[in-house]
């Protein structure tokens, strides 16, 4: 089931946290890296609650998290309409099309929460999550040379965008 955070998803989010770093090496934190903070997990949900450009999309199954998705607009008046997009799914529901369905949820939500640009990064050696942002309709916009350290080498990041249909106010 795909479904919009909560604030009462803080625990499970911040145990689904824990697990997502230990079982991939594509997100920005490594296994350990991440501190468990319950509470703070609390106050970003409720504080992406009260904004109008940032929503979390969780997919569960079996009462447990196994992925999300989340747009973060921007806070200025000349960058809310832009949201930088992270997603990450458990081992068990990859290959499954539950990355597309979530992206897609979140591309098909954006332009009601003011958004007309969503933009994101991956790392170049990741060619499961390249292919299913360019199957959703994100194009490459450039690379960040040497973005990460990754198994004592330097790896690179795609920066890719989609525009979407929007009427200013």
């Amino acid at each position: 089931m795909i479904r919009l955070a909560s604030v009462e998803d803080a625990a499970a989010l911040d145990h689904f946290f824990g697990q997502l770093d230990r079982e991939t090496r594509f997100m920005l934190f490594e296994a350990g890296e991440r501190s468990s903070d319950i509470e703070g997990q609390r106050q970003r949900l409720a504080a992406m609650h009260a904004s109008a450009n940032q929503r979390m999309w969780l997919l569960t199954q079996t009462c447990e998290v196994q992925g999300f998705a989340v747009m973060i607009g921007g806070g200025l008046r000349r960058n809310r309409h832009c949201a930088q997009v992270v997603m990450g799914l458990r081992q068990g529901a990859r290959s499954q099309g539950w990355g597309e369905r979530l992206l897609l949820t979140l591309i098909a939500s954006a332009p009601g929460c003011g958004i007309n640009r969503l933009e994101l990064g991956v790392m170049a050696h990741n060619l499961a999550a390249h292919g299913l942002y360019r199957k959703c309709g994100f194009i490459d916009e450039g690379t960040r040379r040497n973005a990460y350290w990754l198994d004592d080498r330097h790896v690179d990041e795609i920066i890719m965008g989609l525009l979407l249909p929007f009427d200013m106010p």
